[in-house]
């Protein structure tokens, strides 16, 4: 083993993606570096992003470690595109076999879209170990494909491997219930690399417990590293209490996706500007329109419907966040409700020291990640009605708030940075590496 641990970071999605995951796959990679390790990123090539999302996040990209080196793989992406005049000529021309030659590479490679980069990133891992040993694999998801190739580089190279996930497979959080029929290929893919792995990591408790009892034969080697405030990105958000007599100003920061609950909050917004505590009061929505171009029209549409007060701003690259946190009195946490879901913003908006919305079932895992802090309005159901009360109570809280509330919350967010987050399963890992 080298003196400094190499560790090989399987992350299609690294900056300048964009995406849900891209923050806890920068936060692992930023942390391994932190730790004094060498730490190789395999991503996708920036241009496979610009085709997927029509955008990538260079503000995010300049928050790596420099120390982290980043080889971007030109992954296949010919099964993704569904234009005629993008694809292939034979894609285009002969579309039912190119379908089913397609379908053959899933079946033999990995059963997922993605199985075009298994053995792309499997030659790549492979290569970079010749040059530089590599003492661990860590691969987080999605494309679940990465799972895949961190079992057959294990095996190839001989070293101990990780996988982290951001979200479920073979687990729908929404529904609750099973993706897959028993004895499918990814329920036998999956089951072969988690008992294999080294660790397995997941983002809350109700998600380890599946996994435990899903998978006993690896019960002992699962992990809990809930996600994290990327402190160094965010930053202090300055506090003000908002002036008497200014209309309120709420905002939703995130990817706006089509299954949160915008009907909704948007029903309950509209009762709740009929309350003197709301009059004339302003509710933005900063972030993107899902997380590719397909999907923008039909929640832009929603958006900018006949709602008063109501306004789309647009996407804002994270190191801004710390100034649109600082132009609003309530921050909107709109969530799936799931008990195996947990809010990636969640503790950005901690940072800011205002009263949070917890629009989602109190089932949801955020509502435990909420507990102590003091400025959080939950609602017992996901009604219009209780979305209103919410927002007359939280608005009250604003104007309101004291200075030492506002320091308590920002405490209460500085517990729950990235780091100290990963911490403890980054001091095991050194310790399996090190024996």
């Amino acid at each position: 083993m080298t003196p400094q641990p190499h560790v090989l970071l399987l992350g299609m999605q690294f900056p300048p993606a964009r995406g849900s995951g891209v923050y806890r796959i920068r936060g692992w990679a930023n942390h391994f570096a932190r730790r004094g390790w060498a730490v190789t990123v395999l991503a996708a090539d920036r241009d496979y992003w610009y085709q997927r999302s029509g955008v990538v996040d260079e503000e995010l990209e300049s928050t790596v470690d420099p120390r982290v080196k980043v080889v971007h793989v030109k992954v296949a992406r010919e099964h993704l595109v569904n234009r005629v005049e993008r694809m292939s000529w034979a894609h285009a021309n002969f579309p039912r076999l190119w379908t089913k030659s397609h379908q053959l590479g899933r079946d033999k490679i990995f059963p997922e879209v993605y199985s075009p980069i298994l053995p792309q990133f499997v030659a790549r891992g492979a290569a970079i170990h010749a040059l530089h040993r590599v003492d661990l694999v860590f691969a987080t998801g999605n494309p679940y494909t990465q799972y895949g190739a961190a079992y057959r580089l294990g095996r190839l190279l001989r070293r101990p491997y990780v996988v982290d996930y951001h979200d479920p497979w073979t687990l729908n959080p929404l529904t609750e219930a099973d993706v897959f029929e028993p004895g499918s290929p990814q329920l036998v893919w999956e089951r072969r690399i988690i008992e294999n792995a080294a660790l397995t990591i997941t983002v809350n408790t109700p998600l380890a417990d599946w996994y435990r009892e899903r998978y006993p034969a690896a019960a002992d080697r699962v992990r809990v590293v809930e996600n994290g405030l990327a402190e160094d990105v965010v930053g202090e958000v300055p506090w003000e209490r908002p002036p008497a007599g200014r209309p309120a100003r709420v905002g939703f920061v995130g990817t706006v996706r089509s299954d949160l609950p915008l009907e909704e909050f948007l029903d309950g917004w509209a009762l709740a500007r009929k309350e003197p505590d709301l009059a004339e009061a302003t509710m933005d929505f900063y972030g993107y329109l899902g997380f590719f171009t397909q999907n923008e029209d039909q929640i832009r549409r929603r958006l900018e419907a006949d709602v008063e007060g109501v306004a789309y701003r647009g996407p804002v690259p994270q190191p801004q966040l710390a100034d649109v946190y600082a132009t609003l009195d309530v921050l909107a946490m709109l969530l799936p409700s799931s008990v195996y879901m947990t809010a990636g913003k969640g503790y950005d908006y901690m940072s800011a020291g205002r009263p949070v919305l917890g629009i989602h079932d109190p089932r949801n895992h955020t509502t435990e990640v909420f507990k102590d802090y003091p400025l959080f309005f939950g609602v017992p159901a996901v009604t219009p009605e209780a979305v209103r009360d919410a927002l007359v109570a939280a608005v009250r809280a604003a104007r309101a708030e004291t200075r030492e509330q506002y320091e308590t919350c920002r405490a209460e967010a500085l517990k729950h940075t990235w780091d100290k987050n990963m911490a403890p399963v980054g001091e095991e890992l050194e310790g399996l590496i090190r024996g």
